[in-house]
């Protein structure tokens, strides 16, 4: 996801590191320079990619819980940690 203020871009793998969820999911929230995951409403910067509110669940963000960056070269995308691969919610059957 590409964030932009003030002819500044700012980068990030559109993933919350919370669970691995997708935080472009129908129902996430961009509010000043803040983004709130739809599915456990952890909120993040995205100048920064910090964690600002932590996520509304029994399980907590890990440790390093932030945004990872992305970064667009010419030879591809550079990331800044380690990629997480979306995950949507399993649901029981």
């Amino acid at each position: 996801m590409i964030y932009e203020k003030e002819g500044k871009e700012y980068s990030f793998l559109a993933v919350c590191p919370h669970k691995n969820r997708p935080i472009l999911s129908e129902g996430y929230k961009i509010v000043e320079d803040k983004i709130e995951c739809p599915f456990h409403h952890a909120v993040f910067s995205l100048i920064t990619g910090e964690l600002i509110k932590p996520p509304n669940s029994k399980t907590p963000c890990p440790a390093d819980c932030k945004l990872i960056k992305a970064e667009f070269t010419s030879s591809g995308v550079k990331f800044y940690g380690n990629p997480i691969i979306p995950e949507l919610p399993r649901k029981n059957t």
